[in-house]
């Protein structure tokens, strides 16, 4: 749910909905294919998590990587409940439309009939553009105390609301896009209002009770949950927990944990007739205009059409990824913070559909990439040097030419020429304090030395 955005997908329109039209069975040998390409990260220590592929509902790769607890040395399993950040977004999606087909509100209706509070400017802000990102209300994780701050601050909806209430809007309500957790928060106020039940119990009662989804809810620290892996982060070289977030900050926004069979469950239910009707359905994979529909991302990979959303919260990654027209999900779950899950994900499909040479579909933005540029010092008193150029980063070890890396997520990259990833140690508000470089089974440790080049 964080404010750091991947632009990851190469866009769409559509208008038809087609599920269930599989194409093919699995690949020979797909499941030890699958498992020699995530084996050299989870021995890295890079990803730590649970990985799922289905066909047709049906496993054909499940398997857990890493610890839950490092300080107690607890293995990760396909059970281990993870905390699934911004996935939790289609959980509200689905919500808001499961009331508009119980006539309790419309996707048109004004944010201010829910949320009288709401400034003047918000006047035409409608449930619609809350779901797919097009109000122009500022994000609160966007706020520059939000890391140091905001996120250890246990505070109602309506405090996360009033944070951005009096800044202007990025854009005239329905004029574009930004992708806005303040946004969900709205949505959660909505369910609330409209249905007289708080959030997490309208869910629970509507969706995950019926369902018999017992291993997803909203996420309470204080609760004791067996199960529930831990999350960490990787800083000055050595693993960390991951810093605290408090229970209420996320929300509508991220909020829920959940296992890889019950997000198997809970799609296998969506995409009948058990969670919402076909017309919400088709609502919700209708694109906005911007490669999103109704708390899913929209687009292609490898040729095949791809639905999608991923999660980002303090000590944990995710992806879940669906291809519609083949019947096929991938569930990525990581509770570090350098797992690349996104390629990963991609990665892990293209050994299915056959793509000998997949190519990433992630674009970082530029001020991430110029954030990351600058020197880094190895134990052996080498230096490194990262510079953009582009979409990726041009690294030079002292005494070898520069060679390009591409990102695989917002903290790793990857060059396949030389064989080698570097994985960016960060603080919480994407600041770099070093670096791994991995080369084969090797890892050496870089702190860095100077603020980035200027360009």
């Amino acid at each position: 749910m964080h404010g750091v955005r991947l632009l990851a997908f190469i866009l769409l329109g559509w208008t038809g909905l087609s599920i269930g039209s599989a194409r093919g069975e699995a690949p020979p040998d797909f499941a030890d294919r699958a498992e020699s390409l995530v084996r050299p990260l989870a021995r890295s220590g890079l990803f730590s998590g649970a990985i799922l592929v289905a066909h047709r509902g049906v496993p054909v790769f499940r398997r857990a990587y890493g610890y839950a607890n490092r300080e107690w040395e607890v293995l990760n399993t396909p059970e281990t409940r993870f905390r699934v950040g911004s996935i939790t977004k289609q959980f509200t999606a689905a919500a808001i439309l499961k009331l508009a087909e119980t006539g309790r509100l419309t996707l048109e209706d004004p944010i201010r009939l829910f949320y009288p509070q709401a400034p003047e400017a918000w006047a035409g802000v409608t449930i619609r553009m809350l779901l797919n990102h097009t109000s122009g209300i500022p994000s609160y994780t966007n706020l520059p105390d939000y890391y140091a701050r905001i996120q250890r601050l246990e505070l109602s909806p309506q405090a996360i609301v009033a944070l951005t209430a009096d800044k202007p809007l990025l854009f005239e309500p329905g004029r574009g896009f930004d992708y806005n957790n303040t946004g969900y928060i709205l949505l959660g106020l909505v369910i609330e209002a409209a249905s007289g039940l708080p959030y997490e119990r309208y869910l629970r009662e509507t969706f995950f009770d019926p369902l018999g989804l017992n291993d997803t809810g909203y996420d309470d620290a204080t609760t004791i949950l067996p199960r529930r892996a831990a999350g960490y982060r990787h800083a000055n070289g050595r693993w960390r927990n991951a810093f605290p977030i408090a229970s209420s900050i996320p929300y509508a926004a991220g909020a829920h944990y959940s296992t890889l069979d019950d997000l198997l469950a809970w799609d296998r239910a969506l995409f009948s007739d058990r969670v919402i009707s076909a017309p919400s359905r088709r609502a919700m994979f209708t694109d906005g205009g911007y490669g999103y529909g109704l708390g899913w991302f929209l687009g292609t990979a490898h040729g095949h059409r791809l639905w999608s959303h991923g999660g980002n919260i303090n000590g944990f990654l995710t992806i879940k990824d669906n291809y519609p027209d083949d019947d096929l999900v991938v569930l990525v779950l990581a509770n570090t913070e350098t797992a690349p899950v996104q390629t990963l994900a991609r990665e892990i499909a293209a050994l299915w559909f056959g793509d000998l040479e997949p190519k990433s579909d992630i674009v970082l933005e530029p001020e991430i990439m110029d954030r990351y540029a600058g020197r880094y010092r190895l134990s052996d008193g080498a230096i490194l040097t990262l510079v953009r150029e582009g979409d990726h980063l041009m690294v030079a070890l002292s005494g070898e030419s520069a060679v390009p890396f591409a990102p695989e997520g917002d903290r790793t990259f990857l060059s396949r020429e030389r064989d080698t990833r570097i994985t960016m140690d960060t603080e919480p508000d994407g600041r770099p304090t070093g670096l791994i470089l991995s080369r084969g089974t090797t890892d050496r440790m870089a702190e860095r030395i100077e603020e980035p080049a200027q360009h």
